[in-house]
Formats: structure tokens, C-alpha cells, sequence
């Protein structure tokens, strides 16, 4: 039915008020179209999961919690009713994206593995707009280590914001309740 819609789609230019002949268009969606995002989205959602198929089973940040309001208790955290688990590969939210990883070495498989995958389906990771903030509990000046994306070096931030909240590197959360006041 998608195919049918989009095809024998065909475009007009106007320019300085003179419209162009008609052209065939051969790849996209019609402008306006209220299909648009859905398209996109089943779009990204197929490029995720080869993604995450791609990715070892000890990559990721896995996680443990409750949907009964208890979920900063620790103690029930700990129980085993009511609590489930998942693993966080990626964090996507429209044009932005996360990935977590808990070693320098996960991090740069994870981002091979993501831009040769975006790569594949036709799209291409920013590098300039592509920033690494490492966050540790450490908070030695240690080196951190450079990341690349094919061939491009990242740059570490000390914070940045990530869909309206300051994340830093050293997980403080003062900064953010300041700017908040």
C-alpha cells in the first residue's frame, strides 16, 4: 500500500515565479505527507534493531526497576516480584541519540558498529555534531580515551544537554537544579 501511494511521484520546481517541467522522483516521500513520520520512524526502528543485533551480549548498561512507585527503594529493587530488568543500548529521541556503554573499548564497537549500520541504510553519523562525555565515579584527570567515528575524532565534553537536562561528567546534579531556579 506504501509502495502504491509513492509510486509514478512526480515534483515541480518553481523558481523567481517560473515553474519547472515535471520530474519523476525516485527516492523520498511526498512533502506534507501525514505518512511521513510513521515511514521514519518504522524507518529507524528497523536500522536500531540491526543495530542491536550487531552488538555483543555484554554491551549495554543493564538496568533493574519497578512500576509501582517504588523505584528509588532499593531495598525493593532488590526483591524479586514486581521487578524487571532490561538492558539500554541506545537512548533515540527524533534527531538525537545516546550510547551508553560502560567501557572505552564497548563505546568505540558500539559507534563502528552504529555508523557502518546508518552507513548501510543510506544515512550518515554528524561527526562535528558528535560529542563524548565520559562520566565516572573516579574523578582522577586521567586521560580519556579518543573516539572515532570512520576516522573522525570526537570531542569530549564536560557536560552537554541531552532533550532539555544538563548531563555532566562528573554526574552532578547541582548544575542542573541551579539553572532551574
Amino acid at each position: 500500500m506504501l509502495r502504491a501511494f509513492h509510486h509514478s511521484m512526480s515534483a515541480r520546481v518553481t523558481v523567481g515565479g517560473h515553474e519547472s517541467e515535471s520530474f519523476d522522483v525516485l527516492a523520498g516521500v511526498k512533502q506534507g505527507c501525514v505518512l511521513d513520520p510513521v515511514i521514519f520512524n518504522l524507518f529507524l526502528v528497523v536500522v536500531t534493531l540491526v543495530f542491536q543485533n550487531g552488538l555483543p551480549s555484554n554491551a549495554g548498561i543493564p538496568i533493574n526497576f519497578r512500576l509501582d512507585g517504588n523505584l528509588f527503594n532499593i531495598r525493593r529493587l532488590q526483591a524479586k516480584t514486581k521487578v524487571s530488568s532490561d538492558t539500554i543500548f541506545d537512548l533515540q529521541y527524533a534527531d538525537e541519540a545516546v550510547i551508553p556503554s560502560h567501557t572505552a573499548v564497548g563505546l568505540q564497537h558500539s559507534l563502528d558498529l552504529l555508523a557502518a549500520t546508518y552507513q548501510r541504510a543510506g544515512l550518515i553519523v554528524n561527526t562535528k555534531n558528535t560529542e563524548v562525555l565520559p562520566q565516572s565515579a573516579n574523578t582522577s584527570s586521567a586521560a580519556h580515551p579518543t573516539f572515532t567515528v570512520h576516522g573522525s575524532s570526537l570531542n569530549d565534553v564536560r557536560q552537554f544537554n541531552y532533550l532539555g537536562r544538563i548531563l555532566t561528567s562528573d554526574c552532578d546534579l547541582n548544575n542542573e537544579i541551579q539553572q532551574r531556579v
